[in-house]
C-alpha cells in the first residue's frame, strides 16, 4: 500500500472532497442500486455543508496530494436532528474507485471510530446505502434492518440502519476491520 496521511478536512478541500463523494457514490451505488435512482440520489447525498465538515470531524485521506477518502462524524443526524448524548452519526464516507480495495476504507473508518470515541462518543450510527453494508459489518457496525430514505418528495433510497457501539473492544482491536468488504 502507498503511504498516506490521514488529517482534518481544511475549507480548502471542499471542492475535492465533493468531485470524491460524486465520483465514489455514483461508482459504488450502482452495484446495488437502479441507474435512474443513482442520478437522482446522487445530488442530494453528496451535498455537503461546509460548516459540518470543517468542525474538526470530518478527515481525509491523502495519497501524493491526491485525495483519495472521507469521511466524518457528527452529533446532527442526516435529517437535522440532534442525536442523544454519547451518540453521533457515520458521515459521507467514501474512497475514490480508483483507491477501492487497498484498505483506506477500513484505516479512515479505525481512524474515525477511535477519535470519536476520544471525543464521548459511545454509539455511532450510519444510515447506509445497500452497497456498504457488508463493509460496515465487517467494521463492527450491526445491521438494524433495512429503512426508506426519504430524500425528497420524489427520491426515495432503499438502505440499512446501523450501529456500532464504541467500546474498548472496537476502539483497540483493529482486526475487526480487516475482514470482509470495502467500500
Amino acid at each position: 500500500m502507498s503511504e498516506f496521511l490521514i488529517r482534518p478536512i481544511f475549507p480548502a478541500d471542499h471542492s475535492a472532497i465533493n468531485d470524491l463523494m460524486r465520483a465514489a457514490y455514483a461508482e459504488h451505488m450502482r452495484s446495488a442500486y437502479p441507474e435512474a435512482l443513482v442520478r437522482q440520489a446522487m445530488p442530494i447525498l453528496t451535498r455537503s455543508t461546509p460548516a459540518q465538515l470543517f468542525g474538526g470531524r470530518y478527515y481525509l485521506i491523502e495519497v501524493e496530494d491526491e485525495v483519495v477518502a472521507t469521511a466524518g462524524w457528527s452529533d446532527i443526524s442526516p435529517f437535522g436532528r440532534a442525536c442523544p448524548p454519547g451518540q453521533a452519526h457515520l458521515r459521507h464516507l467514501a474512497v475514490a474507485p480508483e483507491w477501492q480495495g487497498r484498505g483506506m476504507a477500513r484505516a479512515l473508518l479505525a481512524y474515525l471510530l477511535a477519535a470519536a470515541g476520544r471525543s464521548g462518543v459511545q454509539r455511532l450510527h450510519c444510515l447506509c446505502p445497500l452497497n456498504a453494508v457488508p463493509f460496515c459489518v465487517a467494521a463492527g457496525f450491526q445491521s438494524l434492518g433495512e429503512v426508506v430514505l426519504d430524500l425528497s418528495h420524489e427520491v426515495s433510497l432503499p438502505a440499512a440502519q446501523m450501529r456500532c457501539d464504541l467500546g474498548r473492544e472496537n476502539a483497540t482491536r483493529p482486526e475487526i476491520l480487516e475482514a470482509g468488504a470495502s467500500l
